[in-house]
């Protein structure tokens, strides 16, 4: 009687853990808003209004910096150093008004964070 108890917990477990991911992006953007940060800079950056955009930038790697540890468990490794990477071209960009670059680097933001979700 217990091996199928024992055999029913095992598959569970494996299911949560390979869905670990999308069940957890979720519920922590929810509570750190980090997407609407992400989306707030996009706006600042559609305005050309560096400084905001700078300010919303730096709001939203601090927070990237709580989630990582969070995420890096279920996530490919690639992909937390795309976040990283984009982040330091993204500050370059708006730094020195790259309207462009800058809007093309948080719009891959956005869609890296889009696609950690649906793993």
């Amino acid at each position: 009687m217990k091996k199928p108890v024992v055999l029913y917990l095992i598959l569970f477990l494996i299911i949560i853990s390979l869905s670990a991911c999308a069940l957890i992006r979720k519920p922590l953007d929810s509570r750190t808003g980090f997407s609407g940060y992400l989306k707030e800079t996009e706006r600042f950056i559609r305005q050309e209004d560096w400084t905001n955009a700078l300010d919303s930038t730096d709001r939203s790697e601090k927070i990237w910096i709580k989630l990582k540890p969070l995420l890096q468990v279920d996530i490919d490794h690639d992909y937390v150093n795309d976040i990283e990477n984009n982040f330091t071209l993204l500050k370059g960009y708006i730094e020195t008004g790259e309207k462009a670059d800058s809007l093309a680097t948080i719009l891959l933001l956005q869609k890296t964070w889009e696609n950690i979700g649906e793993m």
